[in-house]
């Protein structure tokens, strides 16, 4: 039984009730000895409930019941009544003008002057009615400026209080705001890391799987021609092979869980993940291609690159020439140049083969994460045929100052 008391709380209705009781039962606490002869004292009840029924609608209409009550105050000073009973109702509708006034359809300064001017006509109107020939004038009586300054000290109350409401309710808003900011943040954060994952994945496999594809052919048709060659296709589908394990292993280590909880036989180990590719690597990419058939020339300026453009700079290269071994034919040549020019790196990748086909190039998969990883640098990117036939693809990507060798 204690613990329900103690949890229930009152609510609006009940608290609206107990201001308006209180109010009427403090009107009606004044002495009636010195009311005008005329009065009846028995007309002070009424007033008194009907200034405490007023307090009621003080929320919905709080500039009208602040009227009122001021009337009826007002007409209670000047017959005689003691002053404080007589402004009570007034002081709390005086509040509730300050806590509770509408101010939806005018500005915050309009609607807070305009509350403040009524409180003040209010408190007025009590201070020159308690000077009336018919109100109490005895020593140690309260003073009209006192009773204008019991209004207007309610109103500032209710002011303070409300504003500290609105505060606290705009840091809440803004702490809701910030949480669900910072939620689309890390959703798109999670996004833009699958995003990558993906194109690193399509870079790795499509290049090793193209390689695996032309040495597999190479083989197939050297069984019979010329079996003694055939061990050194295999060789290099192997090493193609392991290669791309390798670099598939890195880039899906971003989703491994933590080392404890994954079985010792499925750990990788620090050799096997290793640096990311670079510039350094472009040489033995191009070797790999040229030991697959692809005759490849390969001009590289020596420089020294922040590591995010140098991985950039060779999945341009590795896709570009995985381009070239699906799409150009068995007969194709390419060049591969990397120069830097002023304070950009420039990438050409071309070749005189016949060209991709079917789908326009620059929606196909590879050239969108070529494109992707050039913008990330605020480079740019252009692809299409040559005028003398093959495909060629150029990317430009400024280096902010970064320093090269």
């Amino acid at each position: 039984m204690m613990v329900a008391v103690l949890a229930w709380k009152p609510g609006r209705v009940v608290a609206d009730v107990a201001v308006s009781v209180a109010a009427a039962l403090l009107t009606t606490a004044g002495s009636w000895d010195k009311v005008a002869a005329w009065l009846p004292h028995s007309a002070i009840v009424p007033l008194a409930l009907g200034q405490g029924l007023l307090l009621l609608a003080r929320r919905r209409a709080p500039a009208v019941v602040l009227a009122a009550t001021t009337l009826v105050g007002v007409f209670m000073l000047v017959v005689g009544y003691p002053a404080v009973p007589a402004v009570a109702a007034s002081c709390c509708a005086a509040y509730a003008l300050a806590m509770h006034g509408q101010r939806a359809q005018e500005t915050e300064f309009a609607g807070t002057l305009r509350s403040a001017a009524g409180a003040l006509v209010a408190a007025i109107a009590l201070a020159v009615a308690a000077m009336a020939p018919g109100a109490r004038d005895q020593p140690g009586s309260w003073s009209s400026l006192t009773l204008g300054a019991m209004v207007a000290a309610s109103w500032v109350l209710g002011y303070a209080l409300r504003t500290r409401r609105d505060y606290v309710a705009e840091l809440r808003e803004r702490a809701a705001r910030l949480e669900a900011e910072e939620g689309e943040r890390a959703a798109r954060a999670v996004v833009d890391e699958r995003l990558r994952i993906a194109r690193e994945l399509h870079d790795v496999i499509g290049h090793s799987i193209s390689l695996i594809l032309i040495q597999s052919e190479a083989a197939a048709r050297s069984v019979r021609s010329d079996p003694d060659a055939v061990p050194a296709f295999l060789s290099r589908i192997s090493a193609a092979s392991r290669q791309a394990l390798a670099e598939m292993r890195g880039v899906l280590a971003v989703l491994r869980p933590e080392a404890e909880m994954l079985p010792a036989t499925v750990l990788l180990t620090t050799e096997e993940l290793g640096p990311q590719p670079g510039l350094e690597q472009v040489g033995d990419l191009i070797e790999s291609l040229r030991a697959g058939g692809l005759e490849t020339r390969l001009d590289v300026e020596p420089m020294r690159l922040p590591p995010g453009i140098a991985l950039a700079v060779y999945r341009i290269v590795q896709e570009s020439l995985t381009n070239v071994l699906k799409h150009a034919g068995s007969d194709a040549k390419a060049g591969v140049t990397i120069i830097r020019s002023g304070g950009t790196v420039r990438v050409s990748v071309h070749d005189d083969g016949a060209g991709p086909s079917g789908r326009a190039a620059s929606s196909a998969h590879g050239i969108v994460g070529m494109r992707e990883r050039v913008a990330a640098y605020a480079g740019t990117l252009r692809t299409g045929a040559r005028p003398g036939g093959g495909f060629e693809v150029e990317a430009s990507i400024p280096l902010h100052d970064q320093e090269t060798l």
